[in-house]
């Protein structure tokens, strides 16, 4: 069996304009309920755009979809380092 990334990776061009809208919260682990509401539509529908975002993307989670986003030029990187957000204090 194929891994994801081999078969999947369809890349930012394949991103429509709300998958763009919701790749940066996901990356930075925002809940699908938060991204819902700060983007004014269902969770549902954050849960469908995420499901998407993964497949054309070539991810199976959040996190490698974070290291994604941050190692492509494409986009600029959003996502805050994980320094003081684990209890490394």
């Amino acid at each position: 069996m194929k891994h994801v990334e081999e078969t999947n990776a369809l890349g930012w061009k394949a991103l429509t304009a709300r998958e763009r809208d919701v790749i940066h919260p996901v990356a930075e682990g925002k809940s699908n309920k938060l991204i819902a509401i700060e983007l004014g539509i269902s969770m549902r529908t954050v849960e469908a755009h995420r499901a998407r975002i993964f497949y054309k993307m070539g991810v199976r989670n959040a996190v490698q979809l974070a290291r994604h986003v941050c190692t492509q030029p494409e986009l600029s990187c959003d996502v805050p380092t994980s320094q003081g957000q684990l209890g490394d204090d």
